[in-house]
């Protein structure tokens, strides 16, 4: 009987044009697993341990090192090389003291070294809003995450500060006029600025946002447009932070 499903292996030259790896290097890498993103928008965890943030050169070293439970992905311990992290995702190595977080770049998604004090905190944006059993407010999260919250104000397009792995609240951030934006997707990717309006969406056009980039203003789809803070972004959220 013939195999189902799709191949679990993939080859260096096929991967995603977004990751930000050597294509002539080794043959093979890891593929991620299904989870809440897409192949382009996410690393398998072993290429962000061996390919980016050079902690091991064989694949036997990177599963050493996973299985001995030295590499945290948002606060938990992940022992899988095949699983996805993606935007904002804090990858921690504690016995070595290093933290990195993913961030957007104009090569895709890449590593910025953070500091000891934000090891714990991620931003997520909403992905959707519902109510649910008992009257209370469910937000999904792009990152598959979802929390219950009646205190909150929020509707898709905006973003939560929580703390990792709580899942406790810290802060929240409206896509509105006077915040922070990070553009994930284009030419711009990586650049920050301030928003100057959010034109609601027709039927025939989506919502778009106005905003003030380094090299002038642009209006831009909101599905790119992730807000990152109310005076400048709350956390580490990439290499260009204007």
């Amino acid at each position: 009987m013939g195999k189902k499903g799709g191949r679990n292996k993939l080859k260096s030259i096929a991967a995603p044009r977004s990751w930000d790896i050597s294509r002539k290097g080794d043959r093979f890498v890891y593929k991620p697993t299904a989870g809440p993103y897409p192949i382009v928008a996410s690393y398998p965890l072993g290429v962000v341990v061996r390919n980016m943030a050079a902690m091991a050169t064989h694949s036997k070293e990177v599963k050493f090192i996973l299985k001995s439970g030295r590499v945290l992905v948002d606060g938990t311990k992940r022992h899988a090389p095949n699983f996805p992290v993606g935007l904002f995702n804090v990858v921690s190595v504690p016995v070595e003291g290093v933290n990195f977080r993913l961030v957007p770049s104009s090569k895709g998604l890449a590593l910025v070294k953070l500091g000891a004090n934000e090891d714990d905190k991620k931003l997520c944006r909403v992905s959707s809003k519902s109510k649910v059993r008992g009257g209370h407010i469910q937000y999904g999260l792009h990152d598959g995450r979802s929390i219950l919250s009646d205190s909150l104000d929020l509707s898709p397009g905006d973003a939560v500060l929580l703390e990792v792995p709580s899942q406790k609240v810290l802060g929240q951030v409206k896509l509105a006029k006077g915040s922070v934006g990070l553009i994930l997707s284009g030419v711009r990717t990586g650049q920050v600025g301030k928003i100057a309006e959010v034109k609601e969406g027709t039927i025939s056009r989506e919502r778009m946002v106005r905003i003030s980039l380094p090299g002038g203003e642009a209006e831009i789809p909101s599905r790119l447009v992730f807000p990152v803070g109310a005076e400048g972004p709350m956390i580490t959220v990439g290499v260009v932070s204007q």
